[in-house]
């Protein structure tokens, strides 16, 4: 032990300073340390836990627990929902505003297509079978659907553009 360190108690260290006892105990800041470490853990566990909830491939985008692939190549409408079948993921499905508005600003300013196709009757379906509530509008009367920086908006699935694939985190 230290020349600095005396031990008056056996709970506690006292600690000299130029040769004078200070009024301040080992244990009162071996507890100070303790807490602080006990907070910096915590953080570390909350701050892990938020991690693991948007954990994501390499590329891709955590958002509400799904994550989101923004492609920088382009292709037709079919094609597209094939390369984001590859990687275990489908087209986008735009289930709230909160995500509409997220895709939105993640998207830059070029067109994605997403996972929803349109009948003549303007009724859709998603690509997971779900009937399109039109709880967004929907601009155009072709067969699939992109995202704009307008919204929303249908064209003929074999122009060419990009597209956003979603996945569920496990």
């Amino acid at each position: 032990m230290p020349s600095f360190w005396s031990q008056k108690s056996p709970k506690c260290l006292y600690f000299y300073f130029s040769g004078m006892m200070t009024k301040h105990k080992k244990c009162f800041i071996v507890g100070a340390a303790l807490i602080i470490i006990t907070n910096i853990i915590a953080v570390y566990v909350v701050k892990l836990t938020q991690d693991s909830q948007s954990f994501c491939p390499y590329g891709w985008i955590g958002f509400q627990n799904k994550c989101y692939y923004f492609s920088k190549e382009e292709g037709d409408w079919n094609s597209s929902k094939y390369n984001c079948s590859t990687q275990h993921a489908d087209l986008t499905i735009i289930d709230n505003t909160e995500e509409m508005n997220f895709l939105r600003r993640y998207k830059c300013s070029s067109d994605h297509w997403i996972g929803l196709k349109m009948a003549k009757n303007r009724t859709g379906q998603w690509v997971d079978g779900a009937i399109f509530t039109k709880s967004f509008g929907m601009r155009g009367s072709e067969g699939c659907a992109y995202l704009s920086d307008d919204g929303a908006a249908t064209a003929r699935c074999y122009t060419e553009r990009k597209w956003i694939c979603r996945k569920k985190i496990h």
